[in-house]
This record gives C-alpha cells, structure tokens and sequence, in this order.
C-alpha cells in the first residue's frame, strides 16, 4: 500500500510540474486557465546539441506534429515527460509552451543532460579492497551518473564491507566536474570497527537446549575468548543456511512441526562497542514417533527389503536426517536409491509424504519409480594430455554394454584416484553423464585434469659426519615402450604408469648410497605389478674432509668400514575374492652386509641372506596419500632361508589403519604396527631388528641403520626407544605401535595439498616375549601438517611433545635431552606413517 501511494504522489507531483509550466505560459499569453484544444504545430529542444540528438528526444516524448493536446493539463504532456526520464539522460525535463498560432501552440521541451563518467576512485580503503570494489560496482566511463546508480553503489559498498563485519561503513560520493559535461567520482569511505555479533537470543525451545540451538549456528556465533579466532561477523545469507540447518536438526531429534516463528536482527549500540544481537524465536512442537512406513510401486525389492534398507522400525524416534541419508544415499550405498541403481534403475526416484496422525506418531509413505534398466553406453576419456587413455581405461570398472551401477562409477573414481595423476577435487566431481532414453543407455564422460605426479628431493643434513646430501628422482608415469622415440622426451617418456626412482646419498669418502627401482603396474594388460630395487651402501671411517670419522686418528681407520648391497624382486595380483580389494604380492630379496670392525652390535666380516616374502593386502581408502575414508590392512611374513652360513630369521608383520569422516572434509583415522622376529635356529637374531623413533628426515646416513628396519615415531628422535648395547640401539623383535590423527583437509588444488592435523602416538619394542609389556609404551601428541606439492612430492612436519622421559644416545645429532618437552621434526619424500 505504501508502494502504491508513492507512485500515485509521484505521478501527480510530475503531471502538476508540467501543467505548472505550460499554464504559466498560456496565462501569459492568454490569461485565461480554462482547457483548450489545440494543435501541436512545432516542437523543439533546447538544452542539447546537435539535431540527432534532438530529433531523439522528440521521437522519445511521444508527441508529434499534428497531434491535438488540451491544455493546460494534457496527460499526454506528463507521459512525454516520463518517457524522456526513462532514457536516464537527462536530470531534468521539462515541457513549455513556446507561442500559440490562432488554434496551434509550438512546444519547447527543455533538457538538462546528466554528465558522463570519466573515473571513479575510491579512497580510504586498502589495495584489496579497492580491486574487488572495481568489479562490484557497476559504474562505467562514458556513461551518464544519475542518482539511482550512486545510491545503487554506495549500497554495494555497504555491503561489501558488512559481509566482513563492518556494519557501520560511511561512504560520501565526491563530485568533481571535468570538461565537456563529465564528472570524476570519489568515494570516500570509512569503514569504522569491526562489528561482531554479541548475542544470540533463544526463546521457544523446550526439549531441545539452548546451548544446542546455539551450537548448531555454526556460521552465526559471536565470539569468545576461548575461540579468539573466530570472526563472529554476521553473514545474512549464513544466517539463512543456519536456520535451515537448525530445522533440520530439530526434525533429525523427532520435531517434525518445529520452525522458527519469528526472527530478528538488530544493532545493539549500547557498551563500549556496537554489536549484532540475533533474536530466534522457536515452535518446538510434540517429538513424534513412526508407527508405520508404507511402500508403492515396489516390484523388485519387497517392502521387508526396502524398510530395512530405511532403517527405521515402529516405534522408533522421527530421524529426518538418517531417513533421508538411507533414502537417497549413505556413505556404506545401502540405501534405497543405491539397491536400484546398482541394479541399472538410472531413472529411479522415490517421492516420499509423512502422514502426521493425531498425537505424536507418523507414518510414512513412499511412492517409488523403478524405472527402466540401463546399460552403460559409450564410456569417453578426456583431459589426459599425458597419460595414454589404456592407462585410463584399465583402471576403469564402467563398461560399455554392462548394467549401470552408481557403485561401479564410485569404484572407478577410487582407482582413478590411487594412481595420482589427476587432480583428485575435479576427480571427485565424478564423470558427466548423457542419458539415451531411447537406447536405454548411459554414456560417461571422465574429464581429467592432469598434475605433475614426477618429483624432485633435494634434501641435506649436517652433523658430526660433514654434510649428507640426497638427491632423489622419483617418475610415476613413465613409459619404458617409448624410451628410443625421439619426440617421447618431453623432457622425458611418460604416459604408460610405471614408476622408476634413482636416488644418491654422499657425504664424500665417508658415506655413499645409491639406489634404483622399477615397477610395471600392469603385465602383459593384467593388474599384476612387477619389478624390482637395487642399492647399494657404504660406510668408511674417512670423515667428510678426508679425515678419521673416529675419536682417535690411527690409520687402521681407513680400513674400517661397512657395506651393504640389496636387491629385490616383486610381483603382485589383485584379487577378487573375498573382494576385488584384495592383493597379495610375492618377493625375493638379496642382501649382502661387510662390517669390516665397523659396529659391535652386527657380526664382523660378510654375512648374506636371501628372503622369500608374501604378503596380502587390502585397501579401500579414498585418497593414497590424504585418505577421508575406507581402511588398510597389511599382513605380511618374511623368510631368510635356512641356509648354510646365510642369515635365518623369521618376521611377522600386521598393519592396519582406519579413517572415518567426522565432517566434509575432517578426519579422524587410527592405525596400529604389530611385529615380530624370530629365530630359525634358537640364537640370537642380529639383522632386521626395529628401532623406533625420529623421522625420515632424521635417519639419512646413519651408520648404525643397516640391518634395522626402521619405525618412525614423532616426538622422539632417532632410534632412542628399543633394546640398546651399550650407547648402540640394537632395536628388539617385538613392536607394537598405535598410531591416531584428527585431520583437515585444509587445502586441495592441483599446485599444493595441505592437511594439518592433531596426533597422539605411542610404540615401544621389546627384545623377546619374556619382557613384552604392551602397558610399557612411550606416548607423545602434538600437531603437524602433511603437504604434497606435485614436484617434491610428500613433505610433513610435526611438532610433538614426548610424554615419557628416555636415555638420550651419546654422540647423537639431536637437542633433545631425553626429558619431557617439545620437540621439532620434518621430513621430505616420505611420511612418519
């Protein structure tokens, strides 16, 4: 109504302007107001150059020669006038009588021409802020400014400072005329403070507390001193989200009728600084229970399938949420819609209706539409501008002519994903999809965004023993078939998915190591990865300038020293019993040891040993390096054969990890290391013991390394937990390690993935089953970050506090003293996990 009746002003204020100005003119001539018919005999334009321009507002008012107008007050006058106003040219219109001929008159339409933009600015504000302002403001040079689009831009820049807190900004439009009719825009503003919301006001809720409503307004929260960072500015179109979030969540506790009867939003000036208080008020309304659910239009699952799929039983609390979740899909795809369309239902729908019955029961009802079955169609790859497309396709289970199956997609994107190559958020986006409704057929579309999966480490320690440098080579799409092709070196083969490493540590004469591995993923177009790893090590005790490494400076040094030369050989194959998850690979291993004098704790003189290892797997994790979901499993044992002066052992290896998704992208994920050594013969086992502690990072060039196998630990330095002889770690046979992490998926793009993370470890090893104490573990927790970057691949530090006090050992690189503190490590190419 208020509209309306200031229309209706306007319009009569704007008629009333023109019959002013026309019976002024007519009493001048005629003195007389009394409405007379005449005929429009000419009509001309002052206040604008140029006849084009002219003729364009004559053409405009609607008003033309010959046409009979009475006046004064003619609406056909006030129409002329509108009509030139919605040019929005001109600031000012007006209609006159210019002179009268017998029973004609000459108009004059008078014009006042809005000047043009020639540059806006703004001041007052930062650089950042100036850009975005630019491409919000919709003011451009040459344009004529009018009123309606400066009130239009001081609004956008309100608001653009208010989505950032600042409900207060002050912005004053400075006009500076410039030649030819322009103008020069300024505008000044103030932002003020940062207004924070202070209060939230609940009111109505019954069942459900306060403190509850509170927390499920996540986005719209003032801010507390135990969460100083929160911003707690106010965000209408978050308070919008909220508000849903807040209904669904009362109907998730079995308020079906619950709605927010009234809310509103006010500035609260009052204290020493303003604030936005936030006023809910709430209908609660009866918690209602389901005494039936009902199913149409089932044909293929009965109603005992489809209820049990919803998960909810007579009698059972109104769950909105998990209803919904079961209904349309659940992160195990037990749900409805999954039973359909992994069965090719692609065109299935269900149209749910809740019933409310009198008291506090419902019953549901659910409509369905089966569908048709579909079949996939033509399966297109695209984007891999590197990785050859049987690459792709090897990996994917989606096949041309097979049943669609929503799962089978869901299987594909997960392959796709361990292999790396592409960027995992538009991976994770899942293929296009075009429907043939006629041939009943489902064609996908995988669009790939290729990122760098070769790397570069580079990486350096200095110590006691000189500098240790490492250089490390690592192609994971590399492609042996197009080796001796010319145009393939771009800068080197790719496309085919086998992996080749070259690695080179040195710190000079003193320590050297050098390794090199392959692996072909697929033998002869089977998952079946093959291949193998070669190294070699060795320690002299020439230091890194040529000098003893030892205390004392005989020359039988330069005989001491140890070596290590390793080789092994693998193959794996994927099973598909019990699940297609399933792999089990098969290994022979080489390695030859020389401890010329060099360690106490390993035999003098050469050892060998030739091991058999077989191991099955399984894994369903989502992410190979940044896992949300799924699970790992590692059961493996190893075999140095029993032969005549070679190394005999026997070890066993169970490893285990599991992630669940708290929030979208929050994790929590837990693992757990158990091992054990034993011997063949009943004497003591020398080689391949564990020694826990330190980080990758930690551990290049150690001399007392080899034989070991090493188990990381943050928050410890390097090798300090185990059996020791003397000030050497001779690690143990028994391992337990526990390992849990709550982390974020902070950030995802092709360049960078980064998730920092909260963690708590605990291991220990033990020499023999005799002092096994699995109470006995050394605990520390802390926080950390893991980061991928494309060309150096993993890099991980932690910061972690070690609970237990330890015997530092004597000689070693570290500022830790053993007593309980915080401790610093990093790491690069590989993880503490």
């Amino acid at each position: 109504m208020r509209t309306i009746r200031l229309l209706f002003i306007l319009t009569v204020s704007v008629n009333t302007v023109a019959a002013q100005g026309l019976s002024g003119s007519l009493l001048a001539n005629n003195r007389s107001s009394v409405p007379e018919e005449l005929e429009i005999m000419g009509i001309s334009v002052e206040g604008v150059e140029g006849e084009t321009m002219q003729s364009f507002a004559i053409r405009s008012s609607g008003l033309a020669v010959g046409q009979t107008v009475v006046l004064p007050g003619d609406p056909a006058i006030s129409e002329a006038i509108r009509s030139i106003y919605r040019l929005r040219v001109f600031s000012d219109v007006k209609i006159v009588e210019e002179r009268r001929a017998g029973n004609g008159v000459f108009l004059l339409i008078q014009l006042t021409e809005e000047p043009q933009l020639a540059e806006f600015t703004f001041s007052g504000i930062k650089k950042k802020d100036r850009r975005k302002l630019e491409d919000k403001v919709t003011l451009f040079k040459g344009t004529r400014v009018r009123p309606a689009d400066l009130e239009r831009s001081i609004q956008v820049i309100r608001d653009h400072f208010a989505e950032k807190g600042f409900m207060l900004a002050e912005v004053e439009v400075n006009r500076t005329p410039g030649p030819e009719n322009t103008v020069n825009l300024e505008f000044a503003i103030d932002q003020g403070e940062k207004v924070r919301i202070r209060e939230v006001l609940v009111s109505g809720n019954e069942n459900i507390s306060s403190r509850s409503v509170r927390r499920k307004l996540k986005k719209t929260k003032p801010r507390r001193s135990i969460f100083f960072w929160r911003k707690a500015r106010f965000d209408r179109m978050l308070y919008e989200e909220d508000k849903v979030n807040l209904i669904n969540h009362f109907n998730s506790k079995g308020y079906y009728d619950a709605r927010v009867l009234k809310d509103s939003v006010w500035l609260d000036t009052s204290g020493e600084k303003p604030g936005m208080v936030v006023s809910l008020e709430l209908h609660e309304g009866p918690q209602y229970h389901i005494r039936n659910v009902e199913w149409e239009g089932n044909t293929i699952y009965p109603d005992e399938v489809l209820s049990s799929a919803l998960g909810v039983e007579p009698g059972d609390t109104y769950n909105s949420e998990r209803i919904e979740q079961n209904l349309h899909g659940n992160q195990a795809s037990s749900d409805v819609s999954s039973l359909y369309m992994n069965r090719g239902h692609m065109l299935f729908r269900v149209e749910p209706e809740v019933r409310v019955l009198e008291g506090d029961s419902l019953d549901l009802y659910y409509d369905l539409y089966e569908g048709d079955i579909f079949n996939f169609g033509e399966i297109t790859i695209a984007g891999n501008d590197k990785t050859k497309e049987h690459v792709v396709r090897r990996e994917l289970y989606t096949i041309p002519g097979q049943t669609f199956s929503r799962e089978l997609i869901q299987e594909t994107i997960r392959r796709l994903s361990q292999l790396k190559y592409f960027d995992q958020e538009k991976l994770g986006a899942g293929p296009s999809i075009d429907l043939d409704t006629e041939e009943k057929e489902v064609n996908l579309t995988y669009n790939l965004e290729e990122v760098g999966s070769d790397q570069l480490e580079l990486s350096g320690t200095y110590g006691r023993w000189g500098v240790i440098l490492m250089l490390r080579f690592g192609f994971n799409n590399f492609s042996v078939q197009d080796f001796f092709k010319p145009g393939a070196w771009r800068p080197l083969p790719s496309g085919d998915g086998q992996q080749l490493s070259v690695s080179l540590q040195t710190s000079g004469r003193q320590y050297q190591s050098y390794s090199l591995g392959f692996t072909e993923p697929w033998l002869r177009g089977k998952p079946t990865p093959v291949g193998f790893q070669v190294s070699h090590s060795r320690f002299s005790g020439l230091g890194f300038y040529g000098y003893s490494f030892f205390d004392d400076e005989d020359e039988d040094d330069r005989d001491l020293g140890f070596a290590n030369t390793s080789a092994r050989v693998f193959y794996e194959q994927r099973l598909r019993w019990p699940d297609d998850k399933f792999s089990t690979s098969t290994s022979l291993g080489y390695q030859f040891y020389s401890n010329r004098n060099y360690t106490s704790v390993l035999p003098l003189g050469r050892s060998q040993q030739i091991t058999v290892r077989q191991a099955l797997s399984r894994s369903s994790v989502d992410h190979p390096v940044f896992p949300t979901a799924g699970s790992t499993f590692l059961l493996s044992g190893e075999l140095a054969l029993p032969i005549k002066n070679f190394i005999q052992y026997h070890k066993w290896k169970l490893t285990t990890s599991w992630n669940a998704p708290i929030l979208r992208k929050l994790t929590a994920s837990f693992s757990a290391d158990f091992g054990y050594i034993g011997s063949l013969t009943g004497g003591d086992v020398l080689f391949e013991r564990y020694v826990v502690g330190g980080s990758p990072f930690d551990v290049q060039g150690y001399r007392n390394n080899f034989g070991k196998d090493i188990i990381y630990m943050r928050g410890y330095p390097a090798r300090v937990l185990g059996p020791r002889r003397g000030e050497e770690a001779v690690g143990g046979r028994v391992l337990n390690k526990f390992t849990s992490e709550l982390r974020v998926l902070a950030v995802q793009t092709p360049q960078l993935t980064a998730a920092p993370y909260l963690f708590m470890d605990a291991a220990n090893t033990w020499d023999t089953f005799r002092t096994y104490n699995p109470r006995q573990l050394y605990r520390s927790a802390g926080v950390g970050a893991r980061l991928f970057l494309p060309i150096l691949g993993m890099l991980e530090v932690a910061y972690g506090y070690n609970f237990d006090e330890f015997a530092p050992i004597s000689g070693q690189q570290s500022n830790h003293d053993g007593s309980r503190k915080w401790f610093f490590q990093f790491t690069l190419g590989q993880g503490f996990n």
